[in-house]
């Protein structure tokens, strides 16, 4: 652990400089591999053979469709406990 009274602050502010550059760095290559990840895979994907292409997008889409509905859809009325007597139609 380096404490401020113990160096010099000339030699403090460049420490200070190097570690923000390197973070800096560290960030815009994380940024950068990210995206060239994504377009990657999105190459890969689009450069199957076209007969797949459309059987992957339907079953895309399907899945999509059935996480939209399931959040979508309202709660479900809970059936009676055993606390709870149930209701006799009238």
């Amino acid at each position: 652990m380096l404490h401020s009274s113990d160096v010099e602050p000339e030699r403090l502010r460049r420490l200070l400089a190097d570690q923000i550059a390197q973070d800096q760095a560290r960030a815009f290559r994380r940024y950068f591999l990210t995206r060239l990840a994504l377009i990657m895979s999105a190459v890969w994907v689009l450069s199957w053979p076209i007969p797949l292409l459309p059987h992957t997008v339907l079953w895309g889409l399907l899945a999509t469709a059935a996480l939209g509905i399931g959040l979508m859809s309202p709660p479900r009325t809970h059936a009676a406990t055993r606390d709870t007597p149930p209701k006799r139609p009238r």
